[in-house]
């Protein structure tokens, strides 16, 4: 699935990241983010890779199961109300899009570590507004003030941060978390859930797709 960056070719495409207009000041691409993701040319550090992403890996995905995931984070933040709602990995921002057509009262927030994914999201966004943020940031250190969301969606982000980082990144997400505010999880089964202090409220299979979403509480 991935393949590490030449150092000349990550170097390239840090000082393009660097430079895109949707970049923020200060922040940090980790190594292992420079790799050749999904066989990539750049991962997710180019304009080009971004559209060859969207437009390849995203709708196999979706094909094979990812729709029927994101029906049921659907269904569950519709009984949940929220009037916040966090993305972190929001990507090319179809997940953001959908949860702003399915949660009209609500404010949603997409983050991404790749400022050509955020470009993109804000295209396929634009028309909802101030309703929808999108922020380029870290999972490990979200731009983002204590305790405003009520809920939190990750898709695919355990398999991409390592194992020594991933507890970190539950750990940063509650902080986001209000109290009683729920984070909902999809990955692959093969990719281990994060330990974490937040109490895990229900699991399921998404059998397709070979993944699952869980949900957590924070308490």
């Amino acid at each position: 699935m991935l393949q590490r960056m030449d150092a000349e070719t990550a170097a390239k495409c840090v000082r393009a990241a660097r430079e895109s207009p949707f970049s923020a000041p200060g922040v940090h691409y980790p190594g292992w983010y420079l790799h050749r993701w999904h066989f990539l040319p750049e991962g997710y550090l180019s304009r080009r890779s971004t559209a060859m992403y969207e437009w390849c890996i995203r709708n196999i995905y979706y094909a094979a199961g990812e729709g029927y995931a994101l029906q049921t984070l659907r269904a569950a933040l519709e009984l949940q109300h929220p009037e916040h709602v966090l993305e972190l990995g929001c990507g090319p921002g179809r997940a953001v899009k959908a949860l702003a057509e399915a949660l009209p009262r609500s404010e949603i927030t997409g983050v991404d570590l790749s400022p050509f994914q955020i470009e993109r999201a804000s295209w396929r966004c634009a028309r909802f507004g101030a309703r929808v943020r999108l922020l380029h940031g870290d999972a490990l250190s979200l731009p983002l003030e204590d305790g405003r969301f009520e809920a939190v969606v990750a898709a695919h982000v355990a398999g991409h941060v390592p194992e020594g980082a991933r507890d970190r990144v539950l750990e940063e997400t509650g902080r986001v978390l209000a109290p009683r505010g729920k984070v909902y999880l999809f990955d692959h089964l093969w990719h281990p859930l994060p330990s974490t202090r937040l109490r895990l409220r229900w699991s399921h299979r998404v059998t397709r797709l070979l993944g699952r979403v869980t949900c957590y509480e924070k308490v």
